[in-house]
């Protein structure tokens, strides 16, 4: 392998992933190893198709499954990470309602999105570290969202999404604290909202979009 940089993305089968990887793997001098839960599923497209890319097996939910992952990955790149993007996500039940309140939420709704979103990019990234320790860039972007900020949130009472909005607020602040522990040793980590997208999961609300445009227009 020739490539000087090594990209990890998660969630990467569709969507915002899936453009990640597009961008990122324009460079032919960047290996972009693409992290999919089901990659006899992913849509067969030319970007995951592209000679500098590669699509490993993995399910973030599943953490017992990790150590695995990164001895794959690390086979893959040499043994070294230059920027993980953690995109992977879920929206479901109460955190995929524009309408319903948290009230209505259940405790088993809040396990599998917290599974996913919170402990499967901390502890996916925490297994990964030794990697990126080898890499020059050192980088870590993980995947936030507009509704997991407080001002946001209190300026628009009428938007729900509560699962998914507290998981996401869950990630800035765990960014926050790698960012405390890591940044002596060369380390960069960003939460970064990328704002409305129009992916498969962010397009469940046509009402919201219409919100959200109305408010860059104001």
């Amino acid at each position: 392998m020739c490539a000087s940089r090594i990209a990890v993305v998660t969630g990467a089968s569709r969507g915002l992933g899936l453009e990640w990887v597009r961008q990122l793997s324009e460079d032919p001098q960047t290996f972009v190893i693409a992290v999919v839960r089901n990659p006899e599923k992913a849509k067969q497209t030319s970007t995951l198709s592209r000679q500098n890319v590669v699509v490993v097996k993995a399910d973030l939910s599943d953490l017992k499954s990790f150590s695995t992952v990164a001895a794959n990955i690390s086979e893959l790149s040499g043994g070294k990470i230059d920027i993980l993007i953690n995109n992977a996500g879920l929206m479901l039940g109460e955190g995929g309602k524009l309408d319903t309140k948290i009230s209505k939420s259940t405790p088993e709704q809040w396990t599998e999105e917290f599974n996913v979103n919170v402990l499967g990019a901390v502890f996916f990234t925490i297994t990964l570290i030794p990697l990126l320790e080898n890499g020059t860039e050192k980088k870590v972007v993980n995947i936030t969202s507009m509704l997991a900020d407080l001002d946001y949130t209190l300026a628009n009472p009428d938007l729900q999404f509560a699962t998914y909005s507290v998981t996401k607020a869950s990630v800035i602040l765990a960014n926050a604290k790698f960012h405390t522990e890591f940044k002596e040793r060369g380390f960069t980590f960003l939460a970064l909202n990328p704002g409305w997208v129009n992916t498969d999961l962010g397009g469940i609300h046509v009402s919201f979009f219409k919100h959200f445009d109305r408010e860059l227009e104001s």
